[in-house]
């Protein structure tokens, strides 16, 4: 239903569209129609996104879950948790990003998500249907504090050997929260948050790169890739190293998954 939603709107939206499609055009250099099908598979991502977690409440154990989920790499996760580390796992805006932090919480690893939820851009039925259905559908997950609020919750779980989410590609629709700094992605130059990298320093937690994709309407992959470490023992250095090497693990996933990240309509 909800993929069916997605081509719906594919078909009857014009600027959106098009913007998009312009973007994969000129950034991963596919050809116009190439291009509009990976925009129609960015329209069904987007309300596979938006409205699957009316789904949740149906999904209450690890067994359940994993009929749609596959996880890879949670060994990673373990390891570092046996260390005695917190684990600060960073996603982009990729694929459904709050099916990561049910599936971590059904399989017992007690996560606290820093998100920024809003309703700012969206249609009238958006902001008075989806946006208040999604906030009632996240109640029932793991706690998801807002990133411009106090964080200190977050802080504290992750300093004593907690996992935390937060996103690495900032909030997008020109929202811009703590520190921020512009880096090249895909070939141009996009504001990122430096707060992730420096939460994991400050609290030597282990910076892991985290992504969703979206194989099938009902079938989700979630990827852990190897923590990123700081190399030049100098806060200031590390916190732009950890974050470009987040940049380039994402690029590297948005190229071969165009259709999952959330941001093309707004480079």
């Amino acid at each position: 239903m909800f993929k069916m939603m997605g081509d719906l709107h594919f078909y009857a939206s014009s600027g959106k569209k098009k913007r998009t499609s312009s973007n994969l055009e000129a950034v991963l250099g596919t050809g116009q129609k190439a291009a509009l099908e990976i925009t129609k598979k960015t329209y069904e991502n987007h309300y596979i996104d938006r409205l699957h977690i009316c789904y949740y409440p149906k999904l209450t154990s690890k067994e359940k879950i994993a009929r749609y989920v596959h996880i890879e790499n949670i060994d990673l996760v373990d390891r570092e948790l046996k260390k005695g580390r917190g684990i600060l796992l960073v996603q982009p805006h990729f694929g459904p990003v709050q099916i990561t932090l049910l599936a971590m919480a059904l399989y017992g690893y007690n996560p606290i998500q820093i998100g920024y939820p809003t309703d700012r851009g969206l249609s009238r039925i958006g902001r008075t249907v989806a946006y208040k259905n999604r906030q009632k559908y996240e109640a029932l997950l793991p706690p998801i504090l807002p990133a411009n609020k106090y964080l200190g919750r977050a802080y504290r779980h992750l300093k004593n050997g907690g996992v935390v989410f937060t996103t690495g590609d900032g909030a997008g629709r020109g929202i811009a929260l703590g520190e921020q700094r512009q880096l090249e992605f895909l070939g141009i130059r996009r504001m990122f948050p430096m707060g992730p990298a420096i939460w994991a320093l400050r609290t030597n937690a282990a910076f892991i790169p985290t992504f969703i994709i979206t194989e099938r309407y009902d079938q989700f992959r979630i990827v852990f890739e190897e923590p990123v470490e700081g190399i030049h023992n100098d806060i200031e250095k590390d916190v732009v190293y950890l974050t470009e090497k987040f940049i380039s693990v994402a690029e590297s996933y948005v190229k071969k998954y165009p259709y999952c990240w959330h941001f093309w309509d707004e480079i």
